[in-house]
């Protein structure tokens, strides 16, 4: 591989809190997208990117601080540009409105317009946008570890056998390590709407890093019953707090390449306003039924909530309405 000092430099925004802000997210497994004005490259005279080109992200300082691999570009109007593609950035955008109100304050700012030499730019549906994914090839300075690693990785479980009789303890690390059967809490958030709660988990889980998920919910504690932990873990990971208690439907044994765990599945109605952790959740947003099933075949899910969907779907088909 040619040496970063030899390969074109990669640069978000400009220098300052920004570049940063998005050098961060890219380090940390958070940001896999991007996108950028076609007006910007013509007006530079540079060749659009192509896949398989490597490139040096700079910081603000223009250290080099990465090596990135293009794997997919598209030059499309800014009014295509989708949901899947805005989460990927890592900006923490939820819609794709909220996304573009952003992007629209950088594109429109004094700083981009002289960048363009155009001090009336304004961009509408029509406007040529880049959008680009990309991979981190090597990183060339070290990742931050969050604190909350090594606790969740101490955290003590009960471990269970087949028929979800405690057999032992171990610590969540080792339990993950060795694929020892232990149990979690799946629990599907409703608003006052009847939207389901969606998110993208961090790249610093555990398990499933940066997967989507339309459960929330865990692992249950050494000593802590299933109940106990579905309601302490919606709690959390919504960050909300006077949760009614959430309702159990089913409970099944969910077994996947090593991995093994008796899972308890509940349902909530959540109207209060939630504020996610940010080191469990990395986007999130309340989508309707229709809104969800088109997701499905489109973003990667973690195996065992997509597991869990599948049978609660078939649970309630099979469930009489009281």
């Amino acid at each position: 591989m040619a040496s970063p000092e030899n390969l074109p430099p990669f640069e978000f925004a400009f220098p300052g809190p920004l570049r940063d802000q998005l050098v961060a997210a890219v380090l940390s497994g958070a940001k896999t997208s991007t996108t950028g004005l076609v007006a910007d490259y013509e007006h530079c005279g540079d060749a659009l990117p192509v896949v398989g080109e490597r490139s040096a992200m700079v910081d603000s300082a223009d250290r080099p601080v990465a090596v990135l691999e293009i794997t997919e570009v598209r030059v499309i109007p800014l009014a295509e540009v989708g949901l899947a593609h805005v989460v990927d950035e890592g900006e923490g955008d939820r819609t794709v409105a909220e996304w573009r109100a952003g992007h629209e304050v950088f594109w429109h700012s004094a700083q981009m317009r002289d960048a363009l030499g155009d001090p009336a730019f304004t961009v509408s549906d029509d406007t040529l946008v880049l959008t680009q994914r990309f991979r981190v090839v090597e990183r060339l300075v070290p990742v931050p570890v969050t604190p909350r690693q090594p606790r969740s990785a101490d955290e003590l479980l009960d471990i269970v056998d087949e028929n979800d009789k405690v057999t032992g303890q171990e610590r969540r690390g080792a339990a993950y390590a060795r694929g020892l059967r232990h149990r979690c809490a799946f629990i599907l958030v409703k608003d006052g709407a009847g939207r389901t709660f969606v998110h993208r988990r961090t790249p610093v889980k555990l398990i499933f890093p940066s997967l989507y998920d339309m459960f929330v919910g865990g692992v249950v504690g050494a000593g802590e019953t299933y109940d106990e932990a579905a309601l302490r873990e919606a709690e959390e990971e919504l960050g909300v707090s006077g949760l009614p208690r959430p309702v159990p439907l089913f409970k099944f044994l969910y077994e996947d390449g090593g991995h093994s765990w008796w899972s308890q599945v509940y349902e909530v109605r959540c109207e209060l306003p939630v504020s996610p952790q940010a080191e469990e959740v990395a986007w999130h947003a309340f989508l309707t039924d229709a809104e969800l099933e088109q997701r499905l075949p489109e973003w990667e899910w973690v195996p065992d909530g997509l597991d869990a969907f599948r049978r609660l779907r078939e649970w309630r088909e099979q469930t009489p309405v009281t």
